[in-house]
């Protein structure tokens, strides 16, 4: 079982799931509830990335926006928030916390190899809270 001081490389989720930037929201709901995901990166073609979570989808549809006529890249944001896999799960989880996000992407050497949630690192915390006298 991973503690607070294990690298974030323990408990990520290897590699990350890319939608194009010309999806619609409907699509990409549909990419998140198939795959069991909060977030998906947003590839662009400049070949930057944003990300687009759960959280995005849901804020747009309840400010009335269209599914089939709003796509990733009008509700994406543009800053990911990273780490490295090395990188203590602690640090990453207070990353989260002075971020206001609920993930991370993990780069390792200018490339995005996983992507780890506020679900992976939350049980290692508890777990060790609760087991630390």
């Amino acid at each position: 079982m991973a503690e607070p001081s294990s690298p974030v490389r323990e408990v990520m989720s290897r590699g990350a799931v890319t939608v194009d930037e010309k999806l619609t929201l409907r699509s990409v709901a549909a990419v998140l509830a198939e795959l069991d995901i909060g977030v998906a990166l947003v590839a662009r073609p400049d070949d930057s990335v944003g990300v687009v979570s759960e959280r995005d989808v849901v804020r747009a549809l309840a400010d009335g926006a269209d599914p089939d006529e709003v796509w990733a890249a009008d509700v994406m944001g543009d800053r990911v928030v990273v780490a490295e896999p090395e990188e203590p799960v602690l640090d990453v989880a207070q990353r989260m916390v002075d971020e206001g996000v609920r993930h991370v992407a993990v780069v390792d050497r200018g490339a995005i190899v996983g992507v780890v949630s506020a679900r992976d690192v939350l049980p290692v915390l508890t777990d060790h809270a609760f087991s630390t006298p």
